[in-house]
This record gives C-alpha cells, sequence and structure tokens, in this order.
C-alpha cells in the first residue's frame, strides 16, 4: 500500500517538472544573476589592465548574451561626444589623437559598447595608426556580429592592412620618380576611410526639389506616383526592398525616402523628373554609427505600360566603395 502511494507520489512530481515553465526555469535565473557577476567583475578588472585582449573580448562574449543588454555609463557617452567633437575639429595627428583618448576611454568605462570601437577605429586611421585601427574595426564586429555595415568595414580592414604593409616596407628601386612607371598606367592615391567634416557631421534633411507636372488621365506622361520597390537576394531567399515613394500633393511631385528602421536615416539629395525618366539620390547615416554614410542613386527610365522603372543603380559609401547595378522597380 505504502510502496503504491509512494509509486504514485513520485509520477506526479516528475508530470509537474514537465509541464511547469517556473519549475524548469529555475536554473538559468540563478544561472543569469552568477553571469551579471562575472560580468562586472571583467569589466572591473579590464580598467586595471586595459591592454588585456583576451578579457575584453570575453567581455564583449558575454555582453551579448545578457538580457538585458548591459547599460551604458554615462561616462562612457560623455566620452563619445567629447570625441566626436575633437574628431570633426581634427586637422592633423594631435587633433586626431585628442579624439583617441576619448573613444579609448569609452571602450574602456563599456567595453561592450560596439561604436565605441567604430569611430575609434577611424580615429586611429586617420592617425596613421594602421595596426591599432584594424585591432579596434575587428573589436567592433565582434560587438555587433550583425552589423549592417559589415561589409564595408570589412573592406576597410583589408585595405588598413595593405597600408600597415606599405607603411613597414622597406625603401628600395620602387620608390624612383612616378615618371618611371609604365605608360598609360594611373597610380590613385589612397583614400581615406572617411572624410572627417562630412561623415561624422550630423546633416539635417534638406529640402526636396518639388517637380510640377500634369499628372491626370488626360495627360500623356505616364504617373510617377506610387511606392517603388526592387527585389533583392538576402542569402537564399529573395526580398522585397522599396527604394523610394513619389508623392502628388496638388499637383506637385515630391519624393521620399523609405523606412528603414530607427538607426537610419535618409534624405533626399536630388530629385529630377522628366517625361519618362526619373533620378533620385537618397544619402543615409546611422545614429549609432556616427562615421558611416552611404548614398543610393536611381537612374531610371519609365516602362512603356508604366508599371516598371528600369535602369542603373549606384551606391557609394563611407571609405569610397562603389557599387554599380541594373535595377528594376515596381509600383506596390
Amino acid at each position: 500500500m505504502l510502496d503504491g502511494i509512494r509509486t504514485r507520489f513520485i509520477f506526479a512530481i516528475l508530470i509537474l517538472t514537465c509541464i511547469i515553465p517556473g519549475v524548469a526555469s529555475a536554473a538559468p535565473k540563478k544561472a543569469s544573476g552568477a553571469s551579471s557577476e562575472i560580468f562586472d567583475q571583467s569589466v572591473a578588472d579590464l580598467q586595471k589592465n586595459p591592454g588585456d585582449k583576451v578579457l575584453r573580448e570575453k567581455i564583449i562574449k558575454l555582453a551579448l548574451t545578457m538580457k538585458p543588454a548591459p547599460a551604458v555609463p554615462e561616462d562612457a557617452e560623455r566620452n563619445m561626444a567629447r570625441g566626436v567633437v575633437f574628431f570633426t575639429k581634427a586637422m592633423d595627428k594631435a587633433g586626431y589623437l585628442k579624439a583617441i583618448v576619448e573613444f579609448e576611454a569609452a571602450t574602456n568605462t563599456a567595453p561592450w559598447l560596439d561604436k565605441a570601437y567604430y569611430n575609434l577605429g577611424v580615429a586611429q586611421e586617420k592617425a596613421g595608426m594602421f595596426k591599432e585601427a584594424i585591432s579596434s574595426l575587428k573589436l567592433y564586429l565582434l560587438a555587433d556580429p550583425n552589423a549592417k555595415n559589415a561589409r564595408e568595414v570589412r573592406n576597410q580592414i583589408y585595405m588598413l592592412e595593405a597600408s600597415a604593409e606599405e607603411a613597414l616596407a622597406p625603401p628600395g628601386p620602387a620608390a624612383a620618380p612616378a615618371a618611371a612607371a609604365a605608360p598609360g598606367i594611373t597610380v590613385a592615391k589612397p583614400t581615406p576611410l572617411l572624410s572627417a567634416k562630412a561623415s561624422l557631421d550630423i546633416e539635417k534633411d534638406v529640402p526636396l526639389k518639388v517637380v510640377k507636372l500634369p499628372q491626370d488621365k488626360k495627360s500623356r506622361i505616364p504617373s510617377f506616383v506610387g511606392s517603388w520597390s526592387f527585389k533583392e537576394l538576402r542569402g537564399t531567399e529573395e526580398t522585397v526592398v522599396q527604394g523610394f515613394e513619389i508623392v502628388n500633393n496638388n499637383g506637385e511631385l515630391s519624393v521620399l525616402s523609405p523606412n528603414r528602421g530607427e538607426n537610419n536615416v535618409g534624405s533626399v539629395r536630388e530629385f529630377e523628373i522628366t517625361e519618362k525618366t526619373v533620378k533620385v539620390q537618397i544619402k543615409w547615416k546611422m545614429k549609432n554609427v556616427p562615421a558611416y554614410w552611404k548614398t543610393e542613386t536611381y537612374d531610371l527610365t519609365m516602362s512603356e505600360d508604366g508599371k516598371k522603372l528600369s535602369g542603373s543603380y549606384n551606391q557609394q559609401s563611407v571609405g569610397g566603395r562603389n557599387k554599380y547595378l541594373d535595377k528594376e522597380l515596381f509600383r506596390q
């Protein structure tokens, strides 16, 4: 009898363990608190020894697992703001070094702060500290594995690696006068990672150019009004991406940039339209990465049936990278 009661009791306990979430999740809560203690202690240890790269990477990886994410201390925010000011005003290496001091302080106060590493890397590149810039940009990618500008940053790293190699290369016969270069070959000067004045300055939207064209049923001019999108392959999936929207306000046409998240700010820089063609340029900034910018330029022609826009698409971003593609947009 007692054995039967004991068996039923154990069975009931097992069932409760499986169906009640609180029972199963009690252990992870305790582990989360332990992780927080380890994190705080690691940050304190790094501040005593900022050159410990292994510990810094450990903190970054640990921060990515924490929910909610660690709060950014006010001191780090202050360092970031001061660094941006010094960077925008820098005219020589000494000026960039002042910005570097502030960005480095931010990375030590908040070692998980991705944008601090990005700004630090940009400032170090401007100061000619190529190896240090490479390390900072790699930490940026580690701190933000899903960075939207990851491709551009990796390209920056490759360019910096080449610059570092050139700086270490001993002078030789190749350093002869430029006249010795082979005829027909133009050697381009290295492009800096970014333009200080243009990139870190927070730009305001400019007024849209208004185009007055008849857009009614009697007109032979096709209507450009609508939201225009294109299809893009991302990984193995085809995604619809909005390019821009053209609106008609009492016979006056204007163009609006698409909504691509709170972090992305788009401003229309150019809008030209004729009877069958349209040209739109949008400049993008990222709120959490002050040094980043990108422009998208569409130069398109309306199809005979008025359903599609097709033509060239140019994308240019920080570091002088250019992408030229053919685009076909459809109205949504």
